[in-house]
């Protein structure tokens, strides 16, 4: 006579249903911040004052983020788009947005800002002057997954360099502020 065996399993099967699916909740929780996005604004403005210079245009070459939890060598998002230039005297209310693009959600403690050449127009003629230094902030930016990260850098300047020999520009950071 042949018997037949039959598995007896010791859990019930809601137990290994309940089993799969915080299984599955945490491989979603593990995987969903490297691919949830957000959207970062730059916003970029200067204390000025009125003087002989008309206009400072200002181009920027790249913008990089620092992600949070990253030795500083790695963890930086580059913003790849093609950047307006900014004018730092504009009489605008609300400062020029530099940048808005796609980035992952998560939390950034670092930007950095390169600049390409700019043109500064004195008594109505302009004068190309070579790129100001890169200029580095620490800031604290949550990017929530669909949500805005949003970072306005405001920077002063010193006139008499632009009146010099050989005319520079460089920047002081006065403030970062994150909305």
């Amino acid at each position: 006579m042949h018997h037949r065996q039959t598995m007896n399993y010791p859990y019930a099967a809601w137990r290994r249903i309940l089993f799969v699916a915080v299984l599955v909740v945490i491989i979603v929780i593990a995987f969903a911040p490297a691919t949830t996005q957000g959207t970062i604004f730059l916003r970029f403005s200067s204390l000025s004052s009125s003087s002989a210079v008309n206009h400072i245009y200002v181009g920027f070459a790249q913008i990089a983020l620092h992600q949070v939890g990253f030795v500083n060598s790695t963890g930086w998002i580059v913003i790849s788009q093609s950047f307006p230039k900014v004018d730092l005297l504009s009489n605008q209310t609300i400062p020029p947005t530099v940048a808005s693009a796609p980035i992952h959600s998560g939390r950034y403690d670092e930007i950095r800002l390169t600049f390409s050449n700019c043109t500064v127009v004195i008594a109505g003629s302009p004068f190309p002057i070579s790129a100001p230094p890169m200029i580095s902030s620490n800031v604290t930016l949550p990017v929530p997954p669909s949500g805005i990260g949003d970072i306005l850098l405001v920077v002063a300047f010193d006139y008499s360099t632009l009146f010099s020999r050989t005319p520079s520009l460089s920047f002081v950071l006065i403030r970062t502020s994150t909305a």
